[in-house]
Order: structure tokens, then sequence, then C-alpha cells
């Protein structure tokens, strides 16, 4: 999303999560608002434009996808729910606004020009003579400066690392001086024109939200359920690898009746997941235990039982 100026900061850097998307924009349609709304993702940037409390413009900016209008809301309400991102006000007067909706929507006049290849003072006095409202981008690899255009006068500038529009243009001049400096210019319609669209009153803002909330909570018990259930799944493997590993140890101690009595005992237990249970646990041994007796040496009754309660403690790292 290219860089935009600050104007005047209502609010900055405020957790998107927080924002109840409905409220904020009815707040500021109340209040007359004119600037915009920059909401800043993880992986996508939304901007909203508004003109006199009338909401006139959104763009929805992710990788190379963009996405307006309605289209732009739904996406950022589902960011929001989402969470991670942050959201800043900047109050802007209405030429401004309609420059900075040229930039994002207006129609392209010149797209990439190379400035070494155009005539610059020819450009500039046809743009005077057509009286174009709009902007125009002047950009390196990892520089850009934007100059606003009211009927075909520019209104100020703005580059990277300014955090207002400028009178001056002399870092514009500078970056245009650049090697392989380009050049976009888009133009618009007039600020009164665009009075004439609200998104507010084109699209019920609450019932995208809601919905978006609905489809967010569903998504959020889904996963939840997703993952206790690949949880369990994970669990029931452990304890059938332990419980195979305990007969194995038993076996060795005890031969072929070993395994039995570990299926017996596991039994006596409420099954292999009586091995999540420390008092079970204690059960099952001492049943091994009192049940091994007769089969095996005191002292070799020991080390297999030494054995077994180490096999089940790893079952808790």
């Amino acid at each position: 999303m290219f860089l935009l100026p600050k104007g005047n900061p209502l609010y900055e850097n405020v957790a998107a999560a927080k924002v109840k998307l409905p409220e904020i924009l009815d707040k500021l349609k109340n209040g007359g608002f004119t600037g915009y709304l920059n909401f800043v993702f993880p992986s996508s940037n939304v901007i909203l434009f508004f003109e006199g409390g009338k909401l006139i413009s959104t763009m929805c900016e992710q990788g190379n996808t963009r996405l307006s209008g309605f289209e732009a809301l739904a996406a950022l309400c589902s960011h929001i729910f989402a969470g991670g991102g942050s959201l800043s006000v900047y109050r802007l007067s209405r030429d401004l606004v309609m420059g900075l909706h040229a930039l994002l929507h207006g129609e392209v006049l010149y797209k990439g020009q190379e400035l070494k290849l155009i005539d610059v003072k020819g450009l500039l006095e046809k743009m005077r003579a057509q009286q174009l409202n709009g902007c125009l981008r002047i950009y390196t690899e990892d520089r850009s400066a934007l100059i606003f255009y009211k009927e075909g006068s520019p209104l100020g500038f703005f580059h990277d690392g300014s955090n207002d529009i400028e009178t001056s243009a002399t870092e514009s001049q500078k970056i245009a001086g650049l090697p392989g400096a380009k050049v976009d210019i888009l133009s618009t319609k007039s600020a009164d024109e665009l009075m004439l669209l609200d998104l507010l009153e084109m699209v019920n803002i609450d019932k995208i939200w809601e919905s978006t909330k609905i489809r967010h909570e569903a998504q959020l018990q889904q996963q939840n359920k997703d993952a206790r259930e690949r949880d369990n799944r994970q669990q029931d493997a452990k304890l059938l690898e332990l419980e195979e590993d305990l007969k194995e140890v038993a076996a060795a101690y005890l031969g072929k009746m070993g395994r039995t009595l570990i299926d017996k005992e596991l039994a006596d237990c409420g099954g292999r997941k009586g091995l999540l249970d420390a008092d079970q646990v204690a059960k099952f041994l001492a049943g091994v235990e009192k049940s091994s007796k007769l089969l095996t040496s005191l002292t070799k009754l020991k080390e297999m039982t030494d054995l077994l309660r180490k096999e089940i403690s790893r079952l808790s790292i």
C-alpha cells in the first residue's frame, strides 16, 4: 500500500481487535468526518476514505490482490476478528482526500513512465490545461513522492519520511532526479462529485459485521474441535505404544504370561487410559507386582516394576 500522509491524527496504532467497526463508522458519519482510516494487518492493509461523514472509498490490499467496496469491507471485518492488526485515523482536507482517492482508485493516465523519456514541462502544462483533479506519483524502487492536484494546480507535496503535506517541491524534485525514476498520473472526479457516493448508505455494515462474527465464532469452534480430536488421536497413539512397551517389558521377565498379565491389570484400571491417572497407575503397578510374585524372583520383580514405572513416566514428558 502506498505511504499516505498522516494529517491530523485522531487515533494511532489502536489494536484492531478492540474496534467495533459499525460503531466507529457511525461515529465518524455523525461527526461529519473527512479523512481516512488505516488498518494495518500482518498480511494486508485496508484504507477507508471519508468525505463529510460519507464513506466514499475503500481499498483492501492483500499481496497482489486489491479489493474495494463491499468486498473490502467484508475482508476488513474478517481481518479484525482474526486479530493482530492496528488502526490509525487521520483527519485531512477535502481536497487531499480527493487526491488520495485518485491515487488508489483513479483513472490511470500514465503508468510507470520513465521521467527521462517524457516531456515533464509539457505534461504539467497539459494537466493544467485539462484542469486535472488527481495525483502524480514519482518513484524509484525505494523512494516515492506524491503531488496532489486540483483543477490542474498543485495543492502540495508528500514524500517518504514526511508526516504531512508540504508546500516545498524540493524532495519531490530530488526523487525525480534519481536514476530510473518513474511517474504515474491518476485522475478522479472532483470532491463535490464524490459526495454522491456513500458506501454506508449502500451496504448494511451491521449485517456484514454480525455475519462475519458468527462465521468467525463457528470457525473457532471447529478449530477447537479439530484440535481436541487431533490431540485425542495423538494421545491414543501414545497410549497404544506405551501399552505395547509395557507388554514387551513384562514378557522379557515373565514370558508369554507377562503380556496376559498386563492386559488383565490394565483392564482392572479402566484400560490404557488409566495410565493417565496417577492413582490408577499406582493400582496397576501394585496389581502387576502382586500377580508376578509367583512367576519370578523378588530381584527380577523389582527390576521389572522399576522398568514399567520408568516407561509410564515417559508419557508425561
